[in-house]
């Protein structure tokens, strides 16, 4: 199960809009990689960035979204990794 095809708009462009990227920004901040690595760090990180933005999302699309996240082994506090994430916001 991966991310639904719904949410990766709605996070894009909420997350690319310049009044909520010091809040996502914060709230990336704050997690390290060994919190994304298992299902409780992951889901509460996609929590707070579903809170942060308003977005609301199901059970379902809250797991396919806990199993994508840690699938990308993603460091937010590491710069490459930083590149990568916005290179998924923007869609390169």
């Amino acid at each position: 199960m991966g991310l639904h095809p719904r949410l990766l708009p709605i996070f894009r462009s909420k997350i690319a809009n310049p009044l909520n990227w010091r809040r996502v920004h914060r709230v990336l901040m704050s997690y390290r990689r060994e919190d994304l690595a298992n299902p409780a760090g992951a889901g509460a990180l996609v929590d707070h960035l579903a809170t942060v933005l308003a977005v609301p999302i199901t059970p379902a699309e809250r797991a396919g979204a806990v199993n994508w996240l840690m699938a990308q082994r993603i460091d937010p506090r590491n710069p490459l990794h930083q590149m990568r994430m916005w290179n998924v916001v923007y869609g390169m």
